[in-house]
């Protein structure tokens, strides 16, 4: 009797045991993928922040992650120290990194502007250097210049636009990068740049109401030539 019950508790150490190892194996799983890769430390959400809120707020929102420093957005934070009454100006998913683009004064961040009516919603993916740098924000208005390869031509068919969202990368992943830009469109508006995107290239401009939007509508490349 005295054996069996020897037996169980060994039994149950060493199950215990393996289940530790394993543990500490998927724990120590992404420092061996990133062996031999140059990290850096930064802080990315836990789930879904809407735009306007408190930095103050943000400790059980976001964690401290390592990842490649090839996939870190400029301006990225590993601190949320220093950011006493600011706001997060754009609205973040899990996964995304918080950076200083991403957080601003209240007074200074609209909050989500609404579908006019009429208009449709269209998401433009897109990177920071095609949209100025990352400026863009909710409420503002940008133009839209496409580049196709075919005859070097490069037009600006579009102005004006309403951005409603906008979304950055997914943080640690080379195949999530860039920013979801969100406009209002109309159907024409939508499959110009639909059309861009699925065979040319896409540049954003950040416009206002004084905006000088004139110009020879299409340009290739003896146009610009001196």
């Amino acid at each position: 009797m005295k054996k069996q019950v020897i037996a169980i508790i060994v039994a149950a150490v060493l199950a215990l045991l393996a289940v530790v190892a394993l543990v500490v194996y998927a724990n120590n799983a992404d420092d061996r993928a990133l062996e031999g890769t140059e990290t850096v430390e930064v802080l990315q959400a836990t789930e879904d922040i809407p735009v306007k809120t408190p930095a103050s707020e943000l400790a059980g929102k976001v964690e401290l992650v390592k990842i490649p420093k090839s996939v870190q957005v400029p301006g990225a934070l590993a601190s949320l120290d220093d950011l006493e009454g600011q706001v997060t100006a754009v609205a973040m998913v899990a996964g995304d990194q918080l950076s200083e683009a991403k957080l601003d004064d209240p007074e200074s961040v609209k909050g989500p502007a609404a579908l006019p009516d009429g208009m449709q919603e269209l998401t433009i993916q897109i990177d920071g250097a095609r949209f100025v740098g990352g400026a863009v924000k909710v409420g503002d208005r940008v133009g839209v210049f496409t580049s196709y390869q075919a005859g070097q031509v490069t037009s600006n068919p579009i102005n004006q636009l309403l951005v409603l969202r906008v979304d950055t990368g997914v943080a640690g992943s080379e195949a999530a990068t860039g920013t979801l830009v969100t406009v209002a469109v109309d159907t024409l508006q939508a499959q110009q740049i639909v059309n861009a995107s699925e065979f040319g290239t896409i540049w954003m401009t950040l416009q206002n109401d004084t905006t000088d939007v004139n110009g020879p509508g299409t340009i290739n490349q003896t146009g610009v030539a001196p």
